[in-house]
């Protein structure tokens, strides 16, 4: 038969994408009838587990009932009286050894009434009492200070004498002494490079004049110059100055202050 005579008998043949599609649907419907029979099992396996399980329960439940049914039964309050009552009898005699024991036991509580001196007051009574201590030595004031050079004006006309100022300031932690007097405070007085005036070498000799300094405080002193020039003399050989430009300087045990000017007219 040829071609022509199958296509004029109306039989067709299918194209490959049906074929596909047919097997496709077929693999599905397979796997839903598997799934459908895994199910099926899992929930009969499951309902003949239960039933096994309240068999098991209802037949330890039986069991414990059997097993209480031996027991007998509870006594009644008769009996648990008079169970009581002997008990309580029997107990009785037990109690009269304990009353024979108070005598000594308030025997032994006599010695507490006396009070015995509790450590802590023995201890304050044995202690004695402290001594006031004494005050600290203040020492003398070394290089710990700071020394500063006052005039009491720049400018001094004829018959003027200079007022000389120092302040000595305490630099330490403590406070500590000093002799404010002409023997350990000294001024001098210079031109250019020459020695003018110093109270070291014929200044007027001052009292002693101790003075204590707090850490932090200062004192001052004054001495006054007479215009002279004792650097090559002192008394008659003294001269006098000349008009003209001097610095003041003060020295302490060793610290000297910044210079200061004084114009002489």
């Amino acid at each position: 038969m040829q071609d022509g005579e199958y296509e004029e008998s109306g039989y067709q043949r299918e194209a490959p994408e049906v074929y596909r599609r047919r097997r496709i649907i077929a693999v599905i419907l397979a796997l839903l009838v598997i799934i459908l029979v895994v199910w099926a099992v899992v929930f009969a396996i499951g309902k003949v587990a239960a039933s096994l399980g309240g068999g098991g329960a209802s037949s330890s439940s039986s069991s414990a009932t059997d097993n209480f049914a031996s027991f007998s039964a509870r006594p009644t309050s008769s009996a648990s009286a008079s169970g009581s009552a002997s008990a309580s009898a029997s107990a009785s005699p037990s109690g009269s050894p304990s009353g024979s024991n108070q005598p000594s036991a308030s025997g032994s509580a006599s010695p507490s009434d006396t009070a015995s001196p509790s450590p802590s007051e023995s201890s304050a009574e044995a202690a004695p009492a402290p001594k006031p201590s004494e005050p600290a030595k203040v020492e003398a004031c070394g290089s710990n200070i700071q020394v500063q050079a006052a005039v009491d004006k720049k400018t001094f006309g004829p018959g003027e004498n200079p007022v000389m100022t120092a302040t000595i300031k305490n630099t330490a932690q403590n406070p500590c002494t000093m002799d404010l007097s002409s023997a350990k405070v000294t001024y001098d007085i210079t031109s250019g490079p020459a020695d003018v005036y110093s109270t070291n070498n014929c200044g007027p000799a001052t009292a002693p004049k101790e003075a204590t300094i707090q850490p932090g405080a200062s004192e001052t002193t004054s001495q006054s110059w007479d215009r002279t020039i004792n650097s090559v003399g002192c008394g008659a050989a003294s001269q006098s100055v000349q008009p003209g430009y001097y610095w003041l300087t003060v020295s302490v045990n060793g610290v000297p202050s910044e210079r200061q000017p004084i114009v002489i007219q």
